[in-house]
């Protein structure tokens, strides 16, 4: 149970837009255009998806600093293409995006990305940076190589990898389903749906009569917005949500799951909740084990040898 909740949490990438083009002869602040940036970000998760922001980041203010922490860095990369005015009006634009279109990654043509200046192989930080548009970045490292995007069927780390319109599923770049797609682990439906029966569904709000399933991955209920199918009442019911230090996992019938942190479970399958690491604390990598309960960085930062990094654009070289 606990490591399906996770991987739904993990399926979702909440880094959205990142935009790139000619400032057109205005004036825009890199501090302002990362503000209005991380703002955009922001409001369209706590908009489409409430309790991705409770679980990952808590609150709006909190969300914001992060996903500006290394903003400006995008515009001093070596052969960048980003430019503060188009980012700020990717920034506006994105505000009016529907929350199918938020997961199903179609963004305004402000938030397409310019090529930049570096060839496929050559050292990078963003996709703004790269002639074909995308840096593919291995998640135990904060800088990647330029690289070309996925079209249906190709190898993949993370949904950036793949064409606009795509998502990665099972490391292979796939096409959201909508309502009435058939679904399954490796051809998910968007994530404002829900795969019930192998068929993408409009997902059930709170208090609606529904049927429970073993595979977590079929939950019939809104769980953008927490909910989940309770296997003893048969109704939509709300996720709790608990400090770090407190239990969490399957309890009396209810799934608890941990806000700003991660539920990790001993060798009797008992759960505690871990808050994210710091940056530059000691935190989970792939290799991680042995019973250690070590916790997840905050995003954006990324788990390089044992150690909670931000990716530094500017220094990718």
């Amino acid at each position: 149970m606990r490591r399906a909740l996770s991987l739904l949490f993990a399926g979702t990438a909440i880094a959205l837009f990142a935009c790139s083009g000619d400032d057109g002869g205005a004036s825009v602040s890199p501090e302002g255009a990362c503000d209005d940036y991380a703002s955009a970000i922001c409001e369209r998760i706590e908009a489409c998806a409430p309790f991705y922001l409770k679980l990952g980041l808590s609150t709006r203010d909190q969300c914001m600093a992060r996903f500006k922490i290394n903003c400006p860095s995008v515009f001093t990369a070596t052969g960048t293409s980003a430019t503060p005015t188009r980012l700020a009006q990717c920034a506006t634009d994105a505000r009016s995006l529907s929350c199918d279109d938020v997961f199903g990654r179609n963004t305004p043509a402000s938030c397409r990305f310019e090529p930049g200046e570096l060839a496929d192989g050559a050292a990078c930080g963003t996709d703004a940076q790269c002639k074909n548009k995308l840096c593919r970045l291995p998640a135990s490292n904060t800088c990647g190589a330029c690289s070309t995007p996925g079209t249906a069927g190709a190898a993949c780390e993370r949904n950036e990898d793949c064409d606009a319109g795509l998502g990665c599923a099972q490391k292979k770049c796939v096409a959201f389903g909508k309502a009435g797609a058939k679904c399954d682990a490796a051809t998910p439906c968007i994530a404002t749906y829900s795969c019930v029966g192998g068929v993408c569904a409009i997902p059930l709000e709170a208090g609606a009569t529904c049927t429970p399933s073993l595979n977590f991955s079929e939950n019939p209920c809104n769980f953008l917005k927490g909910l989940f199918c309770h296997t003893k009442n048969n109704v939509c019911a709300t996720v709790d949500l608990v400090a770090p230090g407190s239990p969490c996992g399957f309890i009396n019938d209810t799934i608890v799951g941990c806000s700003a942190g991660d539920c990790k479970t001993d060798a009797l399958g008992k759960g505690t909740c871990v808050a994210k690491a710091a940056d530059g604390a000691t935190c989970e990598t792939e290799t991680s084990g042995n019973g250690e309960r070590l916790p997840k960085c905050q995003d954006p930062a990324r788990c390089v040898s044992g150690v909670c990094k931000i990716t530094d654009p500017a220094a990718c070289k």
